[in-house]
């Protein structure tokens, strides 16, 4: 009967330990996961206002007449051959 017991103290204690290291390593693989989506999310939030500060940069009142002028140097400022 001790001989009984004492296996079956060893196999839950191996299954013990095995359980324990699975979930560890799915932890560590969740906390893997959770720091590339971070990443990825600060990569996308730089982007976007990159984009942001394209865009704000392509419409302001320099940048349009910067190109007024290169569109005026190209095609003349003769609005009447447009007509």
């Amino acid at each position: 009967m001790q001989k009984n017991f004492l296996k079956i103290l060893k196999i839950t204690a191996y299954a013990g330990l095995i359980a324990a290291s699975v979930f560890s390593i799915l932890s560590g693989m969740k906390e893997k996961k959770k720091k590339d989506d971070k990443a990825r999310m600060l990569l996308i939030a730089r982007q976007i206002d990159a984009q942001i500060r394209n865009t704000n940069r392509k419409t302001s009142p320099r940048y349009h007449e910067k190109n007024q002028a290169k569109y005026d140097e190209l095609w003349g400022n003769n609005e009447s051959s447009c007509n």
